[in-house]
């Protein structure tokens, strides 16, 4: 049996019984734990799946993330992205990370800047004679997130140094930011830690809630840009760490 076989099996008996340990790959399929470890690397590599002290289980579903593709395009959304591109000043070196609303940004940028994006929808978004220099970081492609990850583009990243880092949610609670993805918590790290200022872009019912991998503490948060008000909690934190915190808002009609 090949190796994409096994992990074809493996998806099948993780989604069945929640997790496979690397005993139970050696033992199923008659393999060394060196073969079993490469297939757990794989294995975790994928949508749904993560990684466990000796071996891979089911990711928690809540709260849960969708394919890129199958994201609405909200009238929030292009409020959120027009109150981030207002944040940015002519000549502004800036990093945008993958999310449907940075996606916009590009479009409603009033003067020329610098652009480096880990994002293939946000490069699709940067017209034919856009005053822009844009910066697609190189590597794997995720086409889960239409994002590229991994070690590779993290090392081109820290070749760069911006003046703001406009970081997409998955999930932001008082223990911090939190996303379902290793390699995206990784590359939202490397982003932040090239950047002056970093700017959360985040829909307010992603506040409040958590997810398996730590981003960052909200201590390291210079802005939030959400599409209504925190909870009490939450915005009594942001004042204690004089993270300041704008509610975009989208007049009326506009979209």
């Amino acid at each position: 049996m090949t190796q994409e076989e096994r992990l074809i099996h493996l998806q099948i008996l993780i989604k069945q019984q929640g997790k496979m340990t690397l005993t139970d790959i050696c033992d199923q399929f008659g393999v060394s734990r060196d073969s079993a470890r490469r297939d757990l690397v794989k294995l975790t590599q994928m949508p749904g799946i993560q990684r466990i002290r000796g071996g891979a289980m089911l990711a928690p579903v809540s709260p849960k993330s969708e394919p890129f593709s199958a994201k609405a395009v909200s009238a929030s959304k292009h409020a959120l992205a027009q109150c981030a591109a207002s944040m940015v000043d002519a000549q502004d070196y800036i990093v945008l990370d993958t999310s449907t609303t940075l996606a916009l940004v590009p479009g409603y940028l009033a003067a020329p800047a610098t652009i480096v994006t880990n994002s293939v929808n946000t490069l699709a978004q940067v017209e034919e004679d856009s005053p822009h220099s844009v910066h697609l970081l190189g590597g794997h492609f995720d086409p889960y997130s239409r994002a590229i990850l991994g070690v590779q583009a993290e090392q081109q990243m820290a070749g760069y140094h911006v003046n703001k880092a406009f970081i997409g949610v998955c999930a932001l609670s008082e223990r911090g930011l939190t996303t379902n993805n290793e390699q995206e918590a990784s590359m939202k790290r490397a982003m932040m830690a090239q950047a002056q200022q970093i700017i959360l872009v985040c829909e307010q019912h992603k506040m409040g809630t958590e997810n398996f991998h730590h981003v960052c503490d909200v201590a390291a948060i210079d802005m939030v840009i959400t599409d209504a008000p925190p909870a009490p909690a939450l915005q009594e934190l942001f004042d204690r760490h004089d993270i300041q915190c704008v509610v975009a808002t989208a007049p009326e009609g506009q979209f």
